[in-house]
């Protein structure tokens, strides 16, 4: 059942990654990516790493995509006429569709006994995450909360309506 649920989460993942690249729309496409994260925490759900799947959730499709999404939909202009036309003059859902539906019935009849290895003991422990963070990567992540800061000084400089920092 499990390797049944992981080709299922990985091929949401991908339609929803697929999606996100080919929509019209950024918010559409932001919608899409939330929904691929989604699908990735699902994954880590199911790989016995319960605080990934919860940090892939509260950070990514969380966070980040409403920072995102608010970005956008600041600084969006007037809409195109391209981001006018509905989802379905995409005519190649149907096969995309079928294909995993193909794939779906054909795993069925597979023997996928033993799928999933044993994960060591305290695996995706809170614990385990915490010393990686603020032990071994600790320059890494303060260097990504650098990146942050200043993505967030960059948001409020575009909001502004003067020139320069809004200071």
């Amino acid at each position: 059942m499990e390797a049944v649920l992981f080709y299922l989460f990985g091929a949401l993942l991908l339609g929803g990654a697929i999606a996100a690249m080919t929509s019209r729309s950024a918010v559409a496409a932001a919608v899409w990516l939330i929904f691929a994260f989604v699908n990735a925490a699902g994954i880590y759900a199911l790989l016995s790493a319960p605080v990934l799947a919860i940090l892939q959730i509260l950070i990514y499709a969380g966070a980040i995509m409403v920072l995102f999404l608010f970005v956008v939909m600041m600084l969006q202009g007037p809409t195109l006429k391209s981001e006018l036309k509905s989802i379905g003059d995409r005519k190649w859902w149907l096969p995309v569709g079928a294909i995993l539906v193909a794939l779906l019935n054909w795993m069925r009849g597979v023997n996928l006994e033993g799928f999933i290895n044993d994960a060591p003991a305290g695996f995706g422990e809170i614990k385990g995450v915490a010393e990686l963070l603020l032990n071994k990567y600790m320059i890494t992540f303060e260097m990504i909360s650098l990146v942050l800061l200043v993505a967030i000084i960059g948001a409020v400089a575009l909001a502004s309506n003067k020139k320069g920092m809004p200071w």
